[in-house]
């Protein structure tokens, strides 16, 4: 929803040991109204209250990124932005790393940190097992990692 006021409250109410359930809301002519509902429709209220509120979050997280300029964004990470030389060299570094790699070492590798794929979806594709897939790409950053730190 994107206002603040509910469509709907629920609530539960506990008389002499009786749990009993309520859902509140505002009719088509404007009044109120509360009537009482079973325990499974009170919990499914209860948990569509739930993920309409984990999506209002999540909406103003993504609002939040998009509103923030390059300088708020670039005080929130942990090590300042690199001078463009420096980004440039990394670069260039990274690229002669991956070419150190086989062409399905170097897929699965990017496949998987690059694109965010899981072992299971690079696993299916490939028609392999996952265990061959988490070896391959432990291999391949083991490989990456001695080559940019100079142990090629």
């Amino acid at each position: 929803m994107s206002n603040d006021t509910p469509a709907y409250t629920v609530r539960e109410e506990v008389i002499d040991g009786a749990t009993r359930y309520y859902a509140a809301f505002e009719d088509g002519n404007g009044i109120q109204q509360e009537a009482e509902i079973p325990c499974e429709v009170y919990l499914a209220l209860d948990q569509c209250r739930l993920v309409e509120k984990r999506q209002e979050n999540e909406r103003g997280r993504h609002r939040e990124r998009f509103e923030l300029s390059e300088a708020q964004l670039a005080a929130r990470t942990l090590s300042p932005p690199l001078p463009m030389e420096e980004a440039v060299a990394q670069a260039m570094d990274m690229q002669a790393a991956l070419a150190t790699l086989t062409d399905t070492q170097r897929r699965r590798f990017l496949l998987y940190h690059e694109h965010g794929l899981g072992y299971e979806q690079i696993a299916q594709a490939e028609n392999r097992f996952i265990s061959t897939i988490v070896e391959s790409i432990a291999t391949a950053s083991k490989k990456l990692k001695n080559f940019l730190e100079g142990n090629p």
